[in-house]
């Protein structure tokens, strides 16, 4: 590849890629190893061409993948902790609000529920029912004996 494969060059000898083409052409120089080129430039050249030998295991890639699939199951572990302490201060702070607030709201829900008190008990049974069935379906996932 070189300079003349992009487009043209615009002012200040740049072209549209952003090319700047005398510093594209200094580094070709380099790696052609001509010794007029840029001393920075000719150490990157050698560096690129005369790259360390690498001693990979021969299982390097299953080792990667096995320490990648470890780490995504630790930060998969602490966030669902995490969410579970999340989920557990909700719920204390929800029902701090309702032992606090809970009279007032919840006269004035029977008023807007259509059948009044009646509607309010059968919302609190779906309420716990919905509980429930949480609950059981989480004692499923740990693999503990249900009913």
């Amino acid at each position: 590849m070189n300079i003349h494969d992009h487009t043209p060059a615009h002012s200040h000898g740049r072209n549209v890629d952003g090319i700047d083409a005398q510093r594209w052409q200094a580094q070709e120089a380099a790696r052609r190893g001509d010794p007029a080129a840029d001393a920075g430039d000719l150490r990157i050249a050698s560096a690129l061409r005369h790259a360390p030998p690498v001693d990979l295991p021969v299982d390097f890639a299953v080792q990667m993948a096995g320490l990648a699939h470890a780490q995504q199951q630790a930060s998969s572990v602490l966030e669902q902790r995490l969410l579970r302490a999340l989920v557990l201060v909700f719920a204390l702070s929800a029902a701090a609000v309702v032992a606090w607030y809970g009279r007032g709201w919840v006269a004035g829900l029977s008023v807007a529920l259509p059948g009044g008190g009646d509607a309010l008990g059968w919302c609190a049974a779906a309420a716990l029912c919905l509980l429930c069935n949480w609950a059981l379906g989480g004692l499923r996932r740990r693999g503990l004996p249900v009913g």
